[in-house]
Formats: C-alpha cells, sequence, structure tokens
C-alpha cells in the first residue's frame, strides 16, 4: 500500500514539473519577440493596397497605352533594384535597411511592379512592349519620357541636376527597337559610411519603344536617399 502512494506521488510530481515546463517553454522558445520578426515577413493593410493600387493606377495612365491588369500581392516582399549591405568578410554582407515593397504581378511573368508603402510612390513597373505606330524621332521620344516624369515625379526637376544621364538603345528587334532613359546617382556611394555599399547605384530609367510605348520605369532615387537619412539617425 506504501509502495502505491509513493510510486503515485511521484507520478503527480513529475507531471507537475512537465506542466511547468510546458508553459515555460510556450511563453519563451516559441513566442518570438517583435525585434526578431522581420517587416517583410507581415501581410500589407488594404489600407495600403488601397494606396499603392491608386499610384499604379496615376502612373500606367501617365505611360499610356494599355489598360490596369496589375493584381497587388498580400505580403511585403524584396526590391529588385534597392539595399544597403555591410560587408562581414569577403563571401558575406548583411543587409542595414528594411526592404517592405508591395509588389504587383501581372497578366504574364514579365508584368510586375513596386510601390513604396511609405510614401505611396512607383518604384518601379514593367510591361510587355507595344510596337504599334510609327516611329518616332529621338527628340520626340525623350520629350515623352520627360512628360511622363513630370506627371509622376513632380521633383524629378529639382533632382535631375544631382544625377548623371545617359541614353542608351536596343536595336535590330524585328518588331522595333527599344531606348532607355537612364539618370544615375554616381555620387551616392561617397555618402556612405565605411564597410557599406548600394547593391545597386541609385537611378531613374524609362524605357520606351522607337513608337513612344513607355514599358518600363525604375525610380530608387528616393529608397536610397531616404533610407541614408534614416541609417544618419540611429547612428
Amino acid at each position: 500500500m506504501t509502495k502505491n502512494i509513493r510510486i503515485t506521488a511521484v507520478i503527480a510530481v513529475v507531471a507537475v514539473v512537465g506542466a511547468m515546463f510546458a508553459v515555460y517553454h510556450l511563453s519563451t522558445t516559441n513566442t518570438p519577440r517583435s525585434s526578431d520578426l522581420e517587416p517583410v515577413q507581415g501581410s500589407v493593410s488594404q489600407a495600403e493596397l488601397d494606396q499603392a493600387t491608386a499610384s499604379l493606377k496615376t502612373a500606367i495612365s501617365a505611360a499610356g497605352g494599355a489598360s490596369f491588369d496589375f493584381q497587388a500581392l498580400p505580403t511585403y516582399g524584396h526590391y529588385a533594384n534597392f539595399g544597403i549591405v555591410k560587408n562581414v568578410n569577403e563571401v558575406k554582407s548583411v543587409g542595414l535597411v528594411d526592404e517592405m515593397a508591395i509588389r504587383f504581378s501581372g497578366k504574364t511573368d514579365n508584368d510586375n511592379a513596386e510601390v513604396d508603402p511609405k510614401t505611396g510612390q512607383v518604384v518601379s513597373f514593367h510591361r510587355v512592349a507595344d510596337y504599334t505606330g510609327d516611329a518616332k524621332t529621338q527628340a520626340q521620344l525623350e520629350q515623352t519620357v520627360r512628360a511622363f516624369l513630370a506627371a509622376i515625379y513632380p521633383t524629378f526637376a529639382q533632382v535631375e541636376p544631382t544625377l548623371t544621364f545617359e541614353n542608351n538603345s536596343k536595336t535590330g528587334r524585328p518588331e522595333g527597337s527599344n531606348y532607355f532613359y537612364t539618370w544615375n546617382d554616381l555620387a551616392y556611394s561617397d555618402e556612405l559610411p565605411d564597410g557599406t555599399e548600394a547593391e545597386r547605384a541609385p537611378f531613374i530609367q524609362v524605357g520606351i519603344t522607337s513608337s513612344g510605348y513607355i514599358f518600363s520605369y525604375n525610380n530608387t532615387v528616393d529608397l536610397y536617399r531616404n533610407a541614408l537619412q534614416e541609417f544618419r539617425v540611429t547612428q
């Protein structure tokens, strides 16, 4: 009888200890701290989705020539051409800025877009090129590009003097030629702390066909400059 009582008591003690360990384990190990979570893992709010969609519609409308066929993705993602990293050694680097892009997909794999939820600014869009229409002169194409930038990036006139312009074209396509008007911020790397670098220099680029159809747009200038200001505040 005494032996059975002792066995029962031991079992009860083990059960209590096990329960206490389980509670402790759930309250610590399995519950992530907010500081351990990356913002890109979160879902995009409906308000952000609405703002981003409206901004992208405005940009596509300004580019002209096609209906709006983009759908916002429900979670944050990484930007294609943005990032500041610190080099740990020759083979390893770590990111220093949060990437919270609102991304869009389109009808094809070539249709995609990115919007910055912090500012509502369109960072990029890409869509299938349309070569319908007569070829335009280089002067006419540049005029179209500048009118587009003035419509969706009002501060371009103030920013342009700080950038270096280059005009690259791809010719020889059966359906027509593509022209890329690009402005690079070549001085940005000088503003970064030692040991850090941008994944790509900040730039603005507009892709346009020889007939004047704008099929691509990239603008990481404000992303990088805003990130630099935030980075300086935390130092």
